[in-house]
């Protein structure tokens, strides 16, 4: 019992203080991903420590807290979520 409760404890703790990861994101046009992230069948898999990353807007600005990397604008470590 005590150590089904630790491993309760210890998940729930792990789980809460853990950040979400950024997700795989479709290859931009001609098979680019952002940096930090590498291809993986058609889409970009997120390096450990990678920005999250959206698709750059059509009118080609990435919005204010974001940076542009290829055909994507990835979020500055000093914006809040």
């Amino acid at each position: 019992m005590k150590i089904a409760l630790s491993l309760m404890l210890a998940l729930v703790t792990t789980t809460a203080l853990a950040e979400p990861l950024p997700v795989p994101k479709p290859l931009g046009p001609g098979g680019s991903c952002p940096f930090g992230y590498t291809s993986s069948g058609s889409f970009c898999t997120p390096s450990q420590g990678a920005q999250d990353a959206v698709a750059k807007p059509s009118n080609g600005t990435c919005p204010f807290g974001w940076m542009a990397s290829g055909s994507y604008c990835l979020r500055t470590e000093n914006v809040q979520r």
